[in-house]
C-alpha cells in the first residue's frame, strides 16, 4: 500500500461516527510465554495512569470486558518476568467499543477501526526504524570506508529518516481528533525534529484526547526546557569533571570565549560512536585558540568511557557528568546531542550531525 493510499483511507475512516454512549470493549489475546503463565496482565488508561482491570494469563490467553464511553489510549502490561522488574511485556491499544485482539509477543493488534490502523502504523514505523538502525550499524565501520561510500551511506540514512518523519506527521494531521493522533504524536516527538513552538502549533485544534494525553504532556514539558537552551539562547554553565585530572571544572572555563562544539555522548551509544570520526576530523582541521571541541560523557560508566576514548582516538577535551544535571539542564533525553556555541556565548545550533556539523563550525569561525 502506498503512503498516499494509506493516508487517504485513514481520512475516510475517521470521518465515521464513533459514538459516545457507554459500550462494551471486549479485549482478548495471547501471551505465549512459559514464565508468564498464571501471572497477571492489566489494562491501563495511559491518560490517567490508572489500572482499569487486571486478570490472569491462563493457557497463554486472557480476556477483559470494559465499559467505554469514548476511545482512549490504553496499554496492556504483564507482570515482570523471571523476577526482573524491567522484564515485562506491553502493547499500546486504543480502548474503544468492540472486540479487540492483541498478542503481546508478536505485537499483533486487530478487531476495531482504530486498533487496526494503530497496528498498521506501528508496523510501518518498525520496518522503517529497523532499516534506519541497519544504516547506523554499518556506520560503526565508517572509519575504514572510502569517503564517497561514507557520505552516500549518511545521505541514505538522512533521506529515509526524513521520509519517516513526513509519514508520521501526515498521519497525525488526519487523526488529531482521536487517540491514534495522540499515539502518533508521542512517537513523532521521540525524534526531537521540531522545536517546542512548532509542536504547539501542530497541537492547535487537536482534540482533548490528544492534548490531555499524559505521556505527551510529559514530553512537552521536557521540550519546553529544551526551548530555554535553543538556538539563539545563551548557553548555561555547568559544573562538570575533567576526565584527565578527575577534578571539578566549569564548562565556562573550557569554552572561555571560544567557538565550542559540545558533544553529549556515551560509550554504549552506537549513533554517538558513528559521529566520532566526523568530530575528530573537525578537531584536527579547525582546532585553534578560537575553537574548542568538547566531548561531554553522560549516562555512562567510567570503564566504558575510558575504553571508548582509547579505541576511538578521542584526543580533544573530555568532560564527564555523573549527576545527570547536564542533560536535565539542556533537556537532553537522547544522544548524541551535538550543539555549537558562538564566541558571544549564544547557542548557534543543536542536533548537529555529519557534514552539517562542519559547515556550521566553518560559518561560526568566519571561514
Amino acid at each position: 500500500m502506498t503512503k498516499l493510499n494509506f493516508i487517504s483511507i485513514i481520512i475516510v475512516l475517521f470521518m465515521l461516527p464513533l459514538g459516545l454512549s457507554a459500550q462494551n470493549c471486549h479485549i482478548t489475546g495471547r501471551v505465549d510465554l512459559p514464565d508468564l503463565q498464571g501471572k497477571n496482565i492489566a489494562v491501563l488508561n495511559m491518560n490517567t495512569g490508572k489500572t482499569l482491570a487486571t486478570t490472569k494469563i491462563v493457557d497463554s490467553t486472557f480476556a477483559f470486558d470494559l465499559e467505554v464511553e469514548e476511545p482512549f489510549v490504553g496499554m496492556l502490561k504483564t507482570d515482570s518476568q523471571s523476577g526482573n522488574p524491567r522484564s515485562y511485556y506491553y502493547l499500546r491499544i486504543v480502548g474503544e467499543p468492540g472486540n479487540i485482539y492483541a498478542d503481546l509477543v508478536t505485537d499483533s493488534l486487530s478487531g476495531t477501526q482504530l486498533n487496526d490502523w494503530l497496528y498498521i502504523f506501528s508496523q510501518r514505523c518498525k520496518r522503517e526504524i529497523g532499516a534506519i538502525n541497519a544504516y547506523y550499524s554499518k556506520m560503526d565501520k565508517m572509519v575504514s570506508m572510502p569517503s564517497e561510500e561514507r557520505e552516500k551511506l549518511a545521505q541514505e540514512t538522512l533521506d529515509r529518516t526524513a521520509k519517516l518523519f513526513v509519514m508520521m506527521k501526515d498521519i497525525y494531521n488526519v487523526n488529531k481528533s482521536n487517540p491514534l493522533g495522540a499515539i502518533v504524536m508521542e512517537d513523532y516527538l521521540e525524534y526531537e525534529i521540531d522545536d517546542y513552538e512548532s509542536v504547539m502549533k501542530m497541537l492547535d485544534g487537536a482534540a482533548p484526547v490528544v492534548t490531555t494525553y499524559q505521556p505527551l504532556k510529559t514530553r512537552l514539558a521536557a521540550m519546553e526546557k529544551v526551548s530555554h537552551t535553543a538556538a539563539g539562547k545563551p548557553y548555561i554553565d555547568l559544573d562538570l569533571t575533567d576526565y584527565k585530572t578527575g577534578k571539578p571544572i566549569k564548562l565556562s572555563k573550557v569554552i572561555n570565549g571560544k567557538v565550542a562544539l559540545i558533544d553529549f555522548w556515551a560509550s554504549w551509544c552506537r549513533p554517538c560512536r558513528a559521529e566520532i570520526p566526523n568530530i575528530k576530523k573537525i578537531h584536527e582541521k579547525y582546532g585553534s585558540k578560537e575553537f574548542v571541541v568538547v566531548s561531554l560523557n553522560v549516562w555512562d560508566k567510567p570503564d566504558g568511557q575510558a575504553k571508548a576514548i582509547k579505541e576511538l582516538g578521542m584526543t580533544w577535551t573530555q568532560l564527564t557528568d555523573a549527576t545527570r544535571n547536564a542533560t536535565e539542564t539542556y533537556g537532553v533525553d537522547g544522544i548524541p546531542q551535538i550543539l555549537l556555541i558562538g564566541k558571544d556565548g549564544k547557542i548557534i545550533a543543536r542536533n548537529l550531525r555529519g557534514e552539517e556539523m562542519e559547515q556550521a563550525v566553518k560559518k561560526a569561525l568566519g571561514q
